[in-house]
């Protein structure tokens, strides 16, 4: 049973720097000179949230604060500043995961929105404090919905990858069972 689990978390972790990676490279390909209009969601930040509060034994904070101290030189933020949020969220949603594994979808998500709300907000005031450039109020709220509104669609395929990683060895214990 344990080597199933191990074999599970390992795929899990494969997956989370896998995405990270392709997400990274897509954010830095120069597909256009002009400034941009609007702002996409935080792709890795739903994913680790996705994953923290469904199988929060997967993804060690260690790997998070890696993908994001990386995640922060690449995109030319300040080093380890939303890295620091990003884990004091995800620790915090850690702590809540067997409790809110027994309540609605629907509060799941709004105790996630706060959260993703919280680390943004955060984020963007200490930036404010120390005088840094931010960019406008209009696209840090369309990142802030965008991410926001990911975080069901990434619940869905994680059930779905889930389930697909599951089935056969669902249908291998109950023949064990019976």
């Amino acid at each position: 049973m344990s080597e199933h689990s191990e074999t599970g978390n390992w795929v899990y972790v494969i997956l989370y720097v896998g995405i990270a990676g392709i997400a990274l490279f897509l954010h830095l390909l120069p597909l256009s000179t002009a400034p941009s209009s609007w702002a996409g969601p935080d792709v890795i930040l739903c994913l680790t949230y996705v994953l923290v509060m469904r199988r929060p034994k997967t993804i060690p904070i260690g790997l998070i604060a890696g993908v994001f101290i990386i995640l922060d030189l690449f995109l030319l933020r300040p080093p380890g500043l939303l890295t620091a949020y990003v884990v004091i969220g995800a620790e915090f949603l850690r702590s809540r995961a067997r409790v809110n594994s027994e309540l609605p979808f629907f509060v799941e998500w709004a105790l996630v929105a706060s959260v993703i709300c919280a680390v943004l907000l955060g984020y963007r005031f200490t930036l404010f404090i120390v005088a840094i450039d931010l960019s406008t109020l209009g696209l840090s709220l369309q990142h802030l919905i965008g991410t926001v509104l990911l975080y069901p669609v990434f619940t869905v395929l994680l059930g779905w990858l889930t389930l697909l990683g599951t089935t056969g060895k669902l249908a291998e214990s109950k023949g064990r069972s019976s």
